[in-house]
C-alpha cells in the first residue's frame, strides 16, 4: 500500500518560517539519525555487496542526458538545462564526460525531473552528481525502480541533513533501517551510486557505503508525493539545487545501446570550486 504523508511528517505543512521549520524537524526526526556522527551511515545489511562486484567493474557507464522532462509536482520552481562541457578557463574542478547540468529551482515545495525513455528494473546501477546551491532541505531524492516496486535515496531531508531510503515497509527515510544523518554543505558537488542488483539496493555517498538492503526481506515504495518522478526521477524540497553526469549501466554487460543514452566515457569524480 501507498505510504501518504503524515502530519508529522508532511513536509509541505510545515510553516514558511526557516525557523520554526528547523525547530520543528529536529523534534519529529528519530533520534537514532541524529545520534550518529555527522559524516557515519547506518550499518549496511548483513551480506551487502563489495563496492565493485567482480566481473561488474570493466562494464562501461552510458549516459542518459536527452529524454529528461519536468516533473510535475505543482507549483515546481523552474528547471533549466546547461551544457558545460568545456571548462572554464583557469579552473581545476573536475567534471563528468557528459556535459548536461540541471538547475532545479525553489519549488512549493518540490521541483524535479523525471526519465522518459527506457530504463531497467533490474540488475543496475545509476549515478550522479549533486549538490545544493541555496536552501535547508533536501537537494536530491533520487527516485527509481527496485523490480516491480519503487523507491527513493534521499539526501539532505528533514531540516537539511537526513538520509535515507524511502520507503522500506512502508516506513520512509526518517525512520528506517537506513536512517542516518550527514553535513551537506552548499555548493558543494557530491557523488551518489545506486545498485538494484538481485539481492540487495545498495546506495553510496561519494563511494562511502551508506547502506544495503536485502530486498527478500522487505518491500519498497515511495511516498505519494514523489509519483511525479515516477519511473525514474531528481526531486528537490524547499531549496534550488544542481544535477549533472547521470549515467547507467547493466550489471549483466548487456550491450543493447539506447538512443537517448550513447557514449562510454568514464565519468570523473566529483569536483568542488
Amino acid at each position: 500500500m501507498r505510504r501518504q504523508s503524515t502530519p508529522s511528517i508532511n513536509l509541505a505543512s510545515f510553516p514558511a518560517s526557516r525557523a520554526f521549520f528547523a525547530a520543528l524537524v529536529l523534534a519529529l526526526v528519530p533520534s537514532s539519525a541524529f545520534c550518529q556522527s555527522a559524516e557515519t551511515p547506518p550499518t549496511a545489511a548483513k551480506g551487502a555487496p563489495a563496492a565493485e562486484k567482480a566481473g561488474h567493474s570493466d562494464v562501461k557507464w552510458r549516459p542518459l542526458s536527452e529524454k529528461w522532462e519536468d516533473a510535475h509536482f505543482g507549483g515546481d520552481g523552474e528547471v533549466t538545462r546547461e551544457n558545460w562541457k568545456k571548462k572554464p578557463e583557469g579552473t581545476a574542478e573536475k567534471r563528468p564526460g557528459d556535459g548536461r547540468l540541471f538547475r532545479l529551482g525553489m519549488g512549493d515545495p518540490l521541483t524535479g525531473i523525471r526519465w522518459a525513455g527506457e530504463f531497467p528494473k533490474e540488475n543496475y546501477e545509476l549515478r550522479l552528481q549533486a549538490r545544493r546551491t541555496d536552501g535547508f532541505d533536501f537537494f536530491a531524492a533520487v527516485t527509481f525502480p527496485v523490480g516491480k516496486e519503487h523507491c527513493s535515496f534521499v539526501l539532505g531531508g528533514w531540516g537539511g541533513g537526513v538520509v535515507g531510503i524511502s520507503s522500506i515497509d512502508g516506513n520512509d527515510a526518517s525512520s528506517n533501517e537506513t536512517t542516518g544523518y550527514k553535513d551537506f554543505k552548499n555548493k558543494q558537488w557530491y557523488n551518489i551510486r545506486i545498485r538494484v542488483d538481485e539481492e540487495n539496493v545498495t546506495v553510496w555517498i561519494d563511494d562511502s557505503e551508506w547502506s544495503s538492503v536485502n530486498r527478500s526481506e522487505h518491500t519498497f515504495d515511495i511516498r505519494i508525493e514523489m509519483d511525479p518522478c515516477l519511473p525514474v526521477g531528481i526531486a528537490n524540497f524547499q531549496c534550488e539545487s544542481e544535477v549533472r553526469g547521470i549515467e547507467i549501466r547493466s550489471l549483466a554487460g548487456a550491450t543493447r545501446d539506447d538512443a537517448s543514452a550513447k557514449g562510454t566515457t568514464e565519468a570523473k569524480a566529483a569536483g568542488n570550486p
